[in-house]
């Protein structure tokens, strides 16, 4: 079998398990299409004015909802990472997704009584995170070796097509439907369309791929993780980018059309950085295998920071259409550099509970971003203050970027 194969093992019937391992990405692309940060984050925007009009709700109580899920779904991903080691990805992710796609429905039958909207989305968060990256990239990593970057790329990009397809999608559900309609379509939409998929074509590895069992031999242990300087590093740079993606994704929208753009334009902008962040993803998924992955991180927050910078600039129209897309795709490729650069410092041996670890920015970052965003419209009547704070922290982000060069990789240690 040839080294550009997923699995590098002598096998009776190697191509059949190398045609699995590409099935299990594309399984893998349509659950992450509809998971918790592609369905639920990318559409949530879109629905914050009609709830606020509905229940006559501030902006700050609605966005208090999705803060509440990502301070849950930061309790529960260890619990995810820790699970997937020890139990396999497949049966979490269908659980989790499952009860999701029943929650998400749920959330139709919303009432003017906030206690409510909070409760749902708080249990919406618990299980947000078995439904996320990081059980399908252990998946991935052990059915892949020599390709395992494009692999993780186009993993991924179930995440940015859900970016593309569910802003457009979900606004016009609400248009035509109303907002409870459109909870429960796209909720149904999961349980109907993701979990049949996944029953029939996301598998464990029938066997670990030698290059998987080298990185379990000498991959690190928790003690050493947490006492590793490059893992720290990477927990503060993710953290303080997906806080600024995410305010700038979740508020996209509002934020266009306080500048006079109609709300279709608004969702189209933000599937535009949808869009973008599916090339940042899989762009970047195939030069991680070519390319020092630093230097794709690097890249990412250089996009991102041109974003911001565009919309600070108080732009509308197609301009602001830029900035969306400079900011999905920088977004892109920082996530899909993510898991590689898991196993590249720290090996296959805990890469769940490890990843999970660094995803935690995800939701921390999910929690503070678009709250401190919402508070910052509310005490002012505009976003310029909070986007000034989202450059600043960019900035301190690439700085600290500039440490991950010093660090051998797992490799370079043995």
């Amino acid at each position: 079998m040839q080294s550009t194969d997923t699995l590098e093992i002598a096998h009776p019937a190697e191509s059949s398990i190398a045609g699995a391992g590409w099935r299990v990405v594309g399984a893998s692309v349509i659950g992450l299409f509809f998971h918790f940060g592609s369905l639920l984050v990318v559409t949530f925007g879109l629905f914050l004015k009609p709830l606020s009009e509905q229940f006559n709700w501030t902006r700050t109580q609605v966005s208090l909802a999705f803060t509440l899920a990502c301070l849950t779904a930061l309790c529960s991903m260890p619990l995810v990472g820790w699970l997937t080691d020890r139990f396999g990805a497949r049966r979490l992710i269908i659980i989790f997704l499952t009860l999701f796609g029943a929650l998400f429905a749920g959330l139709s039958l919303l009432t003017p009584h906030l206690w409510f909207l909070y409760s749902v989305f708080a249990v919406l968060g618990l299980i947000g995170p078995g439904t996320a990256a990081v059980p399908y990239a252990s998946l991935i990593s052990r059915w892949f070796s020599t390709r395992r970057g494009l692999a993780l790329g186009l993993m991924m990009c179930g995440t940015g097509t859900g970016g593309i397809i569910w802003p457009i999608a979900g606004q016009r559900l609400i248009d035509l439907v109303g907002w409870r309609i459109a909870y429960a379509l796209l909720g149904a939409a999961v349980l109907l369309v993701a979990i049949p998929v996944l029953l029939l074509f996301l598998k464990e590895p029938y066997r670990p791929n030698i290059s998987s069992t080298q990185d379990r031999v000498t991959g690190f242990g928790r003690r050493e993780i947490l006492r590793s300087e490059r893992f720290w590093v990477l927990m503060i740079v993710f953290f303080l980018v997906s806080a600024t993606v995410q305010a700038c994704q979740v508020h996209l929208s509002p934020l266009l059309t306080d500048r006079s753009i109609s709300a279709q334009f608004a969702a189209s902008a933000l599937s535009l950085l949808g869009g973008a962040n599916l090339i940042g993803r899989l762009g970047t998924g195939w030069l991680l295998d070519r390319l020092p992955a630093v230097l794709a991180v690097i890249l990412a927050f250089a996009a991102i920071t041109l974003g911001i910078v565009i919309l600070l600039a108080g732009v509308s129209g197609w301009s602001a259409c830029i900035a969306a897309a400079l900011i999905g795709f920088g977004y892109g490729a920082e996530t899909s550099a993510a898991p590689y650069l898991v196993g590249l410092y720290f090996g296959l041996r805990n890469f769940g509970e490890i990843y999970s670890y660094l995803f935690i920015t995800v939701p921390l970052g999910g929690a503070l971003g678009p709250a401190l965003m919402s508070m910052g419209f509310d005490r002012t009547g505009s976003y310029q203050l909070a986007l000034w704070f989202c450059l600043v922290a960019l900035l301190i982000a690439s700085l600290l970027t500039q440490r991950l060069r010093l660090y051998p990789t797992i490799e370079e240690r043995k």
